[in-house]
């Protein structure tokens, strides 16, 4: 007879806990695993997370709001973390993890002058960014607040403004190398903009949002995503070979703004 297994609805009481992801959220937990945990604290309402439950990585203190056997008994393992998998916002606080290891490794090129390796991380960066922020959030999660969340387009247009910045920075940069330059306060800008915008959303735009979205909305919104990331095909690095038409243009802008320059002293002068 396979053991019984435990559905729990608990919140977090981590006075910071990330973007809310966890709060309010539900567990499944074999009876044995659950005896354990809870035997942690005398209040029989709290049982400390189990292992991974926490975004953080640590174990914090569950409070329970309701607990009632699972219907389904055989979700011993996989049942653990199911109260996060459906959750949108959960996802893209995790996902903001991998952000950060992608620019890392672009910093890590960045150390080495290596040109090459710096044309590669960057397009990974630019491939994360555009499946996270420009679809996932920007076509799939934006839209789903409307109406839902007080100053919503206003917060979303400030989201969306970041957006754009990071991406016009990276553009730049990988512009700069194509013509063999390595434009470190381009980059530089653009990395501080990208772990400022991380921070943003996770302890202040994410934990607005969870306030006001239901179930349903978490659930449409996980399967948008879940959607999107099945149909992203990432763009290769291809050669890094300068855009001779752009790079004409550029000759033209920079002589155009020379004689300007040149006109202007003349005109002060005389």
């Amino acid at each position: 007879m396979s053991e019984k297994v435990l559905k729990i609805k608990y919140t977090c009481l981590h006075s910071s806990c990330v973007a809310y992801a966890c709060k309010n959220a539900v567990l499944e937990l074999p009876e044995s695993e659950f005896n354990e945990l809870s035997s942690v604290y005398e209040d029989k309402a709290v049982f400390k997370s189990p292992k991974h439950a926490c975004l953080m990585g640590l174990p914090q203190q569950f409070k329970i709001l309701n607990i009632s056997a699972a219907e389904d008994g055989d979700a011993e393992t996989e049942g653990e973390e199911k109260g996060f998998a459906r959750d949108p916002i959960a996802a893209l606080v995790e996902e903001h993890k991998r952000v950060l290891e992608k620019a890392e490794k672009v910093e890590e090129m960045l150390g080495k002058r290596d040109i090459e390796g710096l044309w590669v991380t960057t397009q990974d960066l630019d491939n994360i960014l555009y499946l996270h922020s420009g679809i996932k959030e920007e076509e799939v999660l934006f839209p789903a607040l409307k109406g839902l969340v007080p100053f919503g387009e206003g917060l979303v247009a400030c989201i969306s403004e970041d957006h754009r910045e990071i991406i016009s920075l990276l553009y730049t940069f990988r512009e700069a190398l194509r013509d063999g330059n390595i434009n470190d306060k381009v980059i530089g800008s653009a990395l501080v903009a990208l772990r400022s915008h991380v921070r943003k959303e996770n302890n202040e735009f994410f934990e607005f949002v969870y306030k006001y979205i239901n179930d349903d909305v978490k659930e449409a919104v996980m399967a948008g995503m879940e959607q999107a990331e099945k149909a992203f095909v990432p763009t290769e690095p291809g050669e890094r070979l300068p855009d001779e038409q752009k790079a004409a243009e550029r000759e033209w802008f920079q002589k155009k703004a020379l004689q300007s320059k040149e006109f202007a002293l003349d005109t002060c002068c005389h």
